[in-house]
């Protein structure tokens, strides 16, 4: 596979492009708890501001539970395809859109997500940090002039 740049995919970004799209399909189709379950008890989630209710999240039952709420209002969410960008040997930003109707309004919403993962040994995720937007992320990992 080539990414964005013309170049062939690094063994690690299609390993963890593998792993990413495996849980993301399991969110899309509404099982968190399923697309969470290689987190580890450390794991550290901060979340966008823009999420309702944001705040850091610990470990996969607070990740779960977060994302179980957001769904239950939001029953269709899902994400779009996402943009994977490598960063060096341990850290992916990914990016997407965030879909989905409020269950009580009926109004659609849409916000954008930039994820920077940081992978540990065995390909064990150790942390996401959120941004709303590209370029914020591109410069938390001191990559922003990249493209």
């Amino acid at each position: 596979m080539v990414n964005g740049t013309g170049e062939a995919e690094s063994d690690f970004l299609k390993a963890f492009r593998e792993i990413f799209m495996e849980g993301n399909r399991a969110w899309n189709a509404g099982d968190i708890r399923r697309a969470y379950t290689s987190l580890p008890d450390d794991f550290e989630f901060q979340l966008a501001p823009t999420w309702p209710n944001a705040r850091p999240l610990r470990g996969p039952d607070e990740v779960v539970a977060f994302f179980e709420d957001f769904q239950e209002t939001f029953p269709d969410v899902r994400t779009t395809l996402p943009e994977l960008i490598e960063v060096d040997e341990r850290t992916i930003i990914v990016g997407f859109r965030v879909i989905g109707t409020g269950r009580s309004s009926g109004a659609g919403t849409e916000m954008e997500i930039w994820q920077v993962w940081e992978v540990g040994e065995g390909m064990v995720p150790l942390r996401v940090t959120e941004f709303s937007d590209r370029d914020a992320a591109l410069e938390a990992v001191g990559a922003g002039g990249r493209r």
